[in-house]
């Protein structure tokens, strides 16, 4: 059996070996990640937002997308994210709705190495949900790296449950609707340490 390589950070100063110029691991993050408002980066820039919640820097690992999870808390508190945004990574005639997919998942990562293979039921994977909506409509000013632009919505298991009708999926409406409010960055990690006294 092969065992998964464990990786390790980067810092962006490695250069690329055997090649006759030189060029680095940052540049290549510059090339393939500038863009964080495409739909795939920007639900991993959620995730490491969640991450610099609840941790120092020093303390946020690589980040692991076969997880059934997204981030774990010191105590053990597993929290998934979900990102959101009205204004998308292409040309709109009008804004998006935003909406939340995906809450629950039968397991993300499976292989012959790890278990045998079985039937597994979808379901909410995480005890805490975090629903992040880049929630800016302006794309002359858009800034990802503003987290005034940013909102949270934080809910436990059972609150998501009753919040989407035990559903894959809820939408901004719904969320406002069952009257669910969004919290800023810099007053989340008192709500996840709240929920996760009780």
């Amino acid at each position: 059996m092969y065992k998964r390589i464990e990786p390790k950070k980067l810092t962006g100063k490695e250069t690329f070996k055997n090649a006759n110029k030189e060029f680095t691991i940052l540049q290549f993050w510059q090339f393939a990640f500038s863009n964080i408002n495409s739909n795939v980066l920007r639900g991993a820039l959620a995730e490491f937002l969640i991450e610099n919640v609840i941790k120092e820097p020093k303390e946020i690992k690589v980040r692991n997308p076969w997880g059934d999870f997204d981030v774990l808390t010191a105590k053990g508190t597993k929290i998934e994210v979900k990102c959101s945004a009205y204004l998308q990574d292409w040309d709109q005639t009008n804004l998006s709705s935003p909406a939340f997919s995906g809450l629950k998942a039968k397991e993300l990562y499976w292989n012959s190495a790890v278990s045998e293979k079985k039937e597994t039921i979808k379901d909410y994977k995480a005890d805490l949900y975090i629903l992040v909506l880049q929630k800016h409509k302006d794309p002359d000013n858009l800034n990802l790296l503003n987290m005034n632009q940013w909102d949270f919505y934080l809910l436990t298991k059972e609150e998501l449950k009753d919040a989407s009708k035990n559903g894959g999926s809820i939408s901004l409406v719904r969320l406002n609707k069952q009257k669910v409010s969004p919290y800023h960055f810099n007053e989340l990690k008192a709500e996840i340490e709240k929920r996760e006294s009780t």
